[in-house]
């Protein structure tokens, strides 16, 4: 027998419900004007963008006249392109029509935290968004004519523009190529795949790509929302992003067969959706990238410089270094460890690999792991609605996994041709790119042959998630690489959100260079771990 309690409990749980879907629907047709209005300021052609300009500037103000309110929806957007653009006309443009709302009595938003776009790099180091005569000024005004937008992570790639021109087109067909799932469900898996790492930066970016496709918006109120085919890749998103050594045939067979299965075809493009921004979350933490300004986070109506930063990683703020630091120092006792690195990993010759002995070294790696306290999980409450078990996190792998039984040359990279020729062969171009990439450079040293010092960084990375190459001297690693330079690539490639300032400042390297670092080890781990992918779907 129902009371009248229970009744009355229910009829107010559905009316929270409705209102919930009501405010969520709002939010949905208020990104949809924004992205209307802002969205023509993506041309090339200076009297076309001009004109869009003036157009904007005078739809603002006539609205500002009929109701001033109306306004503060589009505050957050006119604040970005007064700040970062790389064409000058948008940015005077937009930063004159801030000047004019607030002499009419609106209250502009301030940038929150005034840091560029990376917590961990000072500013002046960025590659300027507007320098005309620098080498990646061309890729930021291509990624800008597709986003109306130059997001932190593409200007933080931007030190390395032949890395920066394969990942910008990889970016950009995984979540708007051909492909046989719509655009909103890719933009919806990577949201998912971002909260494994509790990386709201990312969320922040696909929420706003969800809706501009169409998604519904009640799905962004939790996973639960989603249709049943989409929650069933939690426990492959899950495996994929902490444990990929663990992912069986058996997680894909249930996908594949019941009521809501996937296709092969679906399966593979949702796969490399996960694995792609596992690998992007990773990189976003490790190089302590900054909100966007038009982000929730990255603005505030208070006074300009008077509220605690909030971190990329969802959960907790984050103490910011001085622009005046420089990554060459001494800094909260790590040492500068380069000539250390250039004496006993370039110099020194080695001998032919002892297998057995080898095979030492990688255990012994991964007892240093299963000895240490990097690994213990935070949560986060902001992104809790779109995680499936949060107890599930990083640990270190127990048995070992032969790279050559999934080598990508050998394996992945046929396998994933079979689903799509294009690209994998977009993949497989930049994954070429950062294992070639060099400038025969380290900090001021000159024509160096750096192969051993980049290759260590892609096999340790592939080492933490269990992947063991016979032909690949683990010694180089264990006996070469310095502590402090072994636990930034262990925090970022297991708990990327744990990595703090001072643990980045690991060495007397320049920060292109840790960019560099940071590039290699995302590659490394999408590589290995779209292999694990492949391999359990085939």
């Amino acid at each position: 027998m129902v009371t009248n309690s229970t009744e009355e409990e229910m009829l107010g749980s559905k009316k929270l419900e409705k209102i919930s879907i009501i405010i969520a629907q709002k939010q949905s047709l208020d990104h949809t004007r924004v992205e209307d209005m802002f969205s023509k300021l993506a041309t090339d052609d200076e009297v076309e963008r001009v004109n869009v300009i003036k157009d904007i500037q005078n739809d603002i103000k006539e609205m500002a006249y009929a109701e001033l309110d109306s306004v503060k929806l589009f505050l957050s957007t006119i604040l970005r392109l007064s700040q970062r653009s790389p064409y000058p006309d948008i940015t005077s443009g937009m930063t004159d029509l801030l000047h004019q709302l607030e002499g009419l009595g609106l209250q502009i938003p301030r940038i929150r935290i005034k840091k560029g776009p990376s917590f961990y790099i000072p500013q002046h180091l960025v590659p300027k968004l507007d320098d005309t005569e620098s080498d990646v000024y061309q890729l930021f005004k291509e990624a800008f004519l597709n986003d109306a937008r130059i997001s932190h992570m593409v200007q933080i790639m931007g030190f390395h523009p032949k890395y920066l021109k394969h990942w910008v087109q990889t970016h950009h067909y995984i979540l708007r190529g051909p492909g046989q799932l719509p655009k909103h469900i890719r933009a919806y898996i990577g949201i998912l795949a971002s909260c494994r790492h509790h990386c709201l930066y990312s969320v922040n970016l696909l929420e706003r790509e969800f809706l501009c496709f169409g998604g519904p918006s009640d799905w962004l109120q939790g996973i639960q929302h989603a249709p049943r085919k989409i929650q069933n890749l939690a426990t492959v998103n899950n495996i994929l992003c902490h444990q990929p050594w663990n992912l069986q045939a058996s997680h894909m067979q249930e996908l594949l067969t019941g009521p809501d299965s996937w296709s092969k075809q679906e399966l593979s493009q949702a796969l490399t959706i996960i694995c792609h921004f596992h690998a992007l979350t990773q990189f976003i933490l490790g190089c302590g990238l900054t909100h966007e300004i038009d982000s929730s986070a990255g603005h505030t109506y208070g006074s300009s410089g008077c509220c605690t930063p909030i971190k990329v990683f969802s959960s907790s703020p984050l103490d910011t270094p001085s622009d005046d630091e420089s990554s060459g120092s001494e800094k909260n006792g790590y040492p500068i460890l380069f000539d250390d690195i250039y004496t006993r990993l370039l110099e020194e010759e080695r001998e032919p690999i002892n297998s057995e002995l080898n095979y030492q070294h990688f255990a012994d790696l991964l007892e240093q792991q299963a000895n240490t306290e990097l690994y213990q999980s935070r949560r986060s409450s902001a992104l809790s609605h779109y995680i499936v078990n949060p107890d599930y996190t990083y640990s270190v792998c127990k048995e070992m996994t032969h790279g050559h039984d999934f080598d990508w040359d050998e394996m992945g990279f046929p396998i994933f041709r079979h689903y799509n020729t294009e690209l994998a062969d977009i993949l497989d171009a930049k994954f070429k790119i950062i294992q070639r990439l060099t400038y025969k450079t380290m900090g001021q040293k000159e024509n160096i042959d750096t192969t051993k010092l980049r290759e260590s960084v892609w096999y340790f990375t592939q080492q933490l998630l269990g992947v063991y190459y016979t032909d690949f001297d683990y010694g180089l690693i264990k006996c070469k690489l310095p502590d402090n330079f072994k636990d930034y690539i262990r925090v970022t490639v297991s708990t990327p959100g744990k990595l703090q300032e001072e643990t980045f400042r690991f060495t007397g390297f320049t920060d292109s260079e840790k960019v560099h670092f940071s590039l290699i080890m995302m590659e490394s781990r999408f590589q290995a771990t779209f292999c694990f992918a492949l391999k359990a779907l085939n």
